[in-house]
């Protein structure tokens, strides 16, 4: 089924045959903008087919040639990096580099730490987003509504589908 569209008036239509032959062109034109978009992806997944293709076998060597460099620095660790933390060569530089990370202890997880925070009160390891939740408020009464400062505004929406499935698949 096709999307609903709210346009902007700028024709004219005079009657009811005369809409009738403006969704047909709308009808027309969208079935071509359809086809442009098929081909359009289907370009895009030869392109992706091909550049994996390229790259694939350059990744799996790529990934080899880390690994044997990793194995290579820690064989050789304290030859290596006795004196500092990092090796250059021609090609690049090599090395280590003291890094830390943070993760619950044994048998705790990030839930009950979150827990254990807010429990302790303190704030400041808390994130805190707080955003106006308007799907809510649509079964609020309007009464209750004016009480946040909202009001409910109705309107009628213009909208149309075009019946452009049961064309025949040209190119327009």
């Amino acid at each position: 089924m096709s999307a609903r569209v709210k346009p902007a008036p700028v024709l004219v239509i005079a009657d009811l045959p005369q809409a009738d032959v403006v969704l047909g062109e709308m009808a027309m034109l969208q079935r071509a903008l359809d086809i442009v978009e098929t081909d359009m992806n289907r370009t895009i997944e030869a392109a992706k087919r091909s550049a994996e293709a390229f790259a694939s076998p350059r990744q799996t060597r790529l990934r080899e040639l880390e690994r044997a460099l990793t194995v290579f620095a820690e064989t050789r660790y304290q030859e290596l990096f006795g004196t500092g933390k990092s090796v250059t060569l021609n090609w690049g530089t090599f090395g280590y580099r003291r890094s830390s990370e943070l993760k619950p202890r044994a048998k705790l997880t990030w839930a009950i730490v979150l827990e254990k925070i807010k429990s302790l009160g303190i704030v400041e390891l808390l994130r805190t987003r707080t955003e106006v939740n308007r799907e809510a408020m649509r079964d609020w009464t309007d009464e209750r509504l004016e009480l946040v400062g909202v009001e409910r505004v109705r309107k009628d929406v213009f909208w149309y589908e075009t019946k452009k499935e049961e064309l025949v698949a040209t190119r327009n």
